[in-house]
């Protein structure tokens, strides 16, 4: 006798037409917005990629506070964008001594430690460059979380990275410009953050 249906009247619930998503009420990242305040974080002197203006003669390490004597540009980056962190960090490159003739200085938050970065960028740069260690200062600022990662809604990105933000940050740590691209979509504009940079200076004069 054929067995083929034998426990076809046994199902101990029905099967749902829908599963439940398992990320449907994951928690999202949330960048930080102009108006609101950059979160204070320290950086290791062991953290330093590339030390310019800011971190040159470091010793020890310091804080974000010391390095705002000035407005100063904090910007994230990772390689593992692909053509996107390419085109960002040339961006910065082209755009810094227009940064620093408004008045600003800029830094560079890299997912990636030295030895990554630096065989990917092997070219000397003209500003600063820190290691964030497992995005601890993109995951105050908003734009990293575990819970929502990047891999997960963007195709061609296969790590585990922040979404790319540029902020400027006053003494007082308050940010008066941001740009950041959760779905990788828009394109940053170097002449609209130097246009912030002199506008809040004309301000502050």
């Amino acid at each position: 006798m054929s067995t083929l249906y034998r426990y076809a009247d046994y199902l101990s619930s029905p099967i749902p037409e829908n599963f439940p998503s398992p990320v449907r009420n994951r928690e999202r990242i949330n960048p930080i917005k102009a108006g609101s305040f950059f979160p204070e974080f320290f950086i290791d002197e062991e953290h330093i990629i590339n030390g310019a203006a800011l971190l040159n003669n470091v010793k020890l390490g310091t804080s974000l506070h010391r390095l705002t004597s000035q407005p100063l540009v904090v910007a994230f980056y990772s390689y593992n964008w692909n053509g996107y962190g390419d085109i960002l960090l040339e961006q910065l490159k082209n755009s810094y001594a227009a940064i620093e003739a408004a008045g600003a200085r800029l830094l560079v938050l890299s997912s990636e430690g030295k030895k990554q970065f630096t065989v990917v960028n092997p070219d000397p740069l003209p500003f600063d460059v820190v290691y964030d260690a497992q995005n601890r200062i993109a995951k105050k600022a908003g734009i990293y979380l575990e819970s929502d990662p990047v891999w997960g809604r963007v195709s061609g990105i296969n790590e585990d990275v922040p979404v790319p933000a540029v902020y400027l940050v006053t003494p007082s740590l308050e940010i008066t410009y941001e740009f950041t691209d959760s779905w990788f979509q828009k394109e940053f504009s170097p002449e609209a953050l130097v246009g912030a940079i002199e506008k809040k200076l004309a301000i502050s004069a």
